[in-house]
């Protein structure tokens, strides 16, 4: 999995389901506004980090 710290991209949010994202591993839905959450879902993957300018 990769994940970006960055300004979300597209239009912003319609409704309430639109901070949610299906688990492609075992299809729970994830409120994706909870990062707690998110990150006890991994399923043992490592979290790819991109390099950070200095």
């Amino acid at each position: 999995m990769t994940f970006r710290e960055s300004k979300p991209e597209g239009p912003p949010p319609q409704s309430e389901r639109d901070h949610f994202i299906r688990c492609t591993i075992c299809g729970k839905l994830l409120d994706v506004r909870d990062l707690g959450d998110v990150l006890a879902h991994l399923h043992g993957e490592e979290i790819e980090e991109e390099p950070t300018a200095h």
